[in-house]
Formats: structure tokens, C-alpha cells, sequence
């Protein structure tokens, strides 16, 4: 029996579409995350920027590209996990050990981003869920289809449970008053929190910066909601990539091209109407529990379907030589994907923290969307010029370094970087 070889996929056994693919959602994920990056939330928000500009911006983006990238980020996190099981099983290695290894790696890394960096990290929650994801590598792809449905339900269903009692207090004549008293007090209290983010990250020192992400995290992380929510979001993503890396539909693609246009025209029509249903519910409808369930359930379909509008739209122009051309720049920003979402966060603090730039608060959605392209436009030259003369990103050198339990290649051999 031979021997296996555990180690990094070579660069010429990786599918490039899919490079390409994770390229794009490194730059959607930016442009939403700059929000968040450059100010603080609503309702705070809303009282900062008020002109047409910001308005016409915002909706854009939440039309657009809100939910649609880190929807796609997710699929690709699922469809990876069942290329590196496929490939360890072919090579008859140990998988399970292996990607323990690689999720705990992973685990640390987002811990160490959340808490020293930026608290809107998801390294670390791709980690747990990962974990859980362990649970379906056996599983038929009827069974992981029907899973990821039923995950889908899950917020709404908890949603309407915890709601319930609310709302029949609300119905009470004698209840009611207080009911709309403990709405006021908690509307007054998530605008204080948007306050004091304001005055820390515009003018506190790093310390109380770090300490108010450790508070995040308690409060966030210690709620059952939060959980739930992942279910029906990053989960239901995972599943899917799961279901597509089974079918071996990325490592056929050209069997699969009614398939992808298929797709294509159901997550267009489906992205349309969902997503636009769930905007104009939560603008024009009257307020109400009920609404808001509706709405998040409408969102929870026109997101993702939009997001795969956007990727059959990539498989099939990426299937013309011309457009290989054009889309290849955004593989080196995927191989590097790690990296660069990490000096994401690091460029984006130093422009808005105040230990930077200190810009946070002062810079609008239109400002925010023209930064979010600048930005990109030095991550795609700087990841190609990086791939020219190393194997990895700097973070993936280091993950598959800890991961492997040995000190990986770096440089290219001068022959291999020509």
C-alpha cells in the first residue's frame, strides 16, 4: 500500500473559478462591512447622514450587496470542505483529524481578530459551524438538501416563539402601556450603545476600544438568538456548498452549464422579487412582529438567490477566454483570501480608529463605497505580485503551517514563479 502525502493543494490542482469566485466575495464583503468600519449603526446613523446621497447609497447596497457576499463566502466554505474530504479520501489520508486541526487553526485566528482588531469577525464562527458540518460528510444529498431547508426555518420559527408572549402582552389593554415603555427604554439604550461607539472608536485609546469589543462579545455571544440566527444563514450556505461539492459540479462545469443557467435565471427573478419584497415591507408596512418575521423570511431567499445570480453569472462568463482574462485578477485576491479580508480590517481601522486616521463617524455611504474600491484596487495587484514569488498569503502560510504540524514552502522555486 503507498504511502499518503498530507499537505496544501498544488496551484495547478486548484479550480480557479472558484478562486475567482472567492475573489469576488472578498470584495462585496468590504464594501458592506465598510459601514460598519466607518461609523456607528442605526438609529445613529440615520441622524448623522441624512442626505439624498447617503440614502440613495444605502439602499443600494442593501439592495445590492448586503447579505449577497458573505451568503456566497459561506457556499464556498461548504463546497470546500467536501473538496478537501474528496481529495483525502482519494488520497486515502486521515480527513477528519486533518480538519480539526485546520478549524481550530482557524478558531484562534478569528478569536485574535475579534478581540484585538475588529468585532465584526466570522472566522471564528466558520469554525464552530465547521465543526457541525462534520455531522453531514456522510450524509446523502437529499438528506443535506432537506437539512439546509429546515435550518432555514429555524430563526423565523424562534423568532415567533419568543415573540408571542410579547405580543399577547401587547394586546392586553393593562399590558400594553408597559410593553411600549420597555420598546422606548430599549430603543434609547441601543442608541447610547451607538454613542458611546462613536466616542470610543472616534477618540478613546486602544484599551477601552479592546474592552467594548470583549462587551460585544459577552452580550452577543451569550444570546441564544444570535445561534439560531447562524442556522438559518451561514449554516444553510454551508449545507449548500456541501450538496454542489458532492454533485462535483465545479469540477464539471461544462455538464453543468444548463444547471448553472438555470440558476442563473431563478436566482435573478427569485433575487428580485424576494429581496425587493423584503425592502418595501420593511419601509411602507405598518410595524409589527408579524411584518418583521414575514420580511426576514422574504430576505432569507432574495439574498442568497441574488448572490447565486451573481456567481452563475461568473461560471458562465469565466467559460469565455476573453472574460478568463478579465476575471483571473480577482483568483490571486481569492487564494489570498484570508489575508487580504485581515488587512481588510487592519487598513479599514487605521483610516476610521482613532490610534489612525480617526475618521470613524465622519465619512458617509457614498465616501465609504469609493474607499471600498480603492481599497480593492491595491489588494488585487498586491495579491498577484505576492503570488509571483510565494506559494501562500502571509495568514494562509501560517494556517497551513499549524494546521500540517510542519513548516510549510513559502518562496516559489524560480522556475515554478515563471
Amino acid at each position: 500500500m503507498s504511502a499518503f502525502v498530507i499537505g496544501p493543494v498544488p496551484p495547478r490542482q486548484r479550480i480557479e473559478v472558484i478562486d475567482v469566485l472567492r475573489g469576488w466575495a472578498v470584495f462585496g464583503i468590504l464594501l458592506v462591512n465598510m459601514e460598519v468600519f466607518s461609523g456607528p449603526g442605526d438609529p445613529l446613523r440615520e441622524e448623522l447622514w441624512t442626505g439624498t446621497a447617503e440614502r440613495v447609497a444605502a439602499q443600494l447596497i442593501l439592495f445590492l450587496a448586503d447579505s449577497k457576499f458573505w451568503t456566497l463566502f459561506s457556499f464556498l466554505f461548504g463546497l470546500g470542505f467536501a473538496l478537501q474530504m474528496g481529495r483525502a479520501e482519494a488520497r486515502g489520508a486521515p480527513f477528519l483529524p486533518l480538519y480539526l486541526r485546520r478549524l481550530s487553526v482557524l478558531l484562534v485566528i478569528g478569536f485574535l481578530h475579534a478581540f484585538l482588531l475588529w468585532q465584526g469577525d466570522v472566522l471564528h464562527l466558520y469554525a464552530v459551524l465547521g465543526c457541525l458540518l462534520l455531522l453531514f460528510r456522510t450524509c446523502s444529498t437529499r438528506t443535506i438538501l432537506l437539512s439546509a431547508f429546515l435550518c432555514l426555518w429555524i430563526p423565523a420559527v424562534h423568532a415567533a416563539i419568543v415573540a408571542a408572549p410579547r405580543e399577547l402582552r401587547r394586546a392586553d389593554p393593562q399590558l400594553a402601556p408597559q410593553v411600549a415603555r420597555e420598546d422606548t427604554q430599549q430603543e434609547q439604550e441601543r442608541r447610547a450603545r451607538q454613542v458611546e461607539n462613536l466616542r470610543v472608536y472616534s477618540q478613546g485609546n486602544y484599551a477601552e476600544m479592546t474592552t467594548k469589543r470583549a462587551r460585544f462579545w459577552t452580550r452577543r455571544y451569550s444570546s441564544l438568538d444570535h445561534y439560531l440566527g447562524r442556522f438559518g444563514e451561514e449554516f444553510v450556505l454551508f449545507l449548500l456548498g456541501l450538496y454542489a461539492g458532492r454533485r462535483r459540479l465545479f469540477e464539471n462545469i461544462q455538464e453543468h452549464l444548463p444547471l448553472v443557467r438555470k440558476v442563473l435565471r431563478w436566482g435573478l427573478a427569485l433575487g428580485l422579487v424576494f429581496t425587493g419584497a423584503s425592502v418595501l415591507a420593511a419601509e411602507f408596512a405598518p410595524p409589527g412582529v408579524l411584518v418583521n418575521i414575514l420580511g426576514d423570511m422574504l430576505w432569507r431567499v432574495g439574498a442568497p438567490a441574488l448572490s447565486f445570480f451573481y456567481a452563475a453569472a461568473i461560471l458562465l462568463l469565466f467559460q469565455r477566454t476573453a472574460w478568463q482574462r478579465h476575471l483571473a485578477p480577482l483568483a490571486a485576491v481569492g487564494r489570498t483570501a484570508l489575508s487580504n479580508y485581515l488587512l481588510q480590517s487592519v487598513i479599514c481601522t487605521t483610516i476610521f480608529y482613532s490610534y489612525g486616521f480617526g475618521l470613524y463617524g465622519r465619512i458617509g455611504q457614498p465616501a465609504g463605497v469609493a474607499l471600498t474600491f480603492l481599497i480593492f484596487a491595491v489588494q488585487i495587484p498586491l495579491s498577484a505580485w505576492w503570488l509571483r514569488h510565494f506559494r501562500f498569503g502571509p495568514v494562509e502560510w501560517l494556517w497551513r503551517t499549524l494546521t500540517y504540524g510542519k513548516l510549510q514552502p513559502m518562496r516559489l522555486e524560480p522556475i515554478a514563479a515563471a
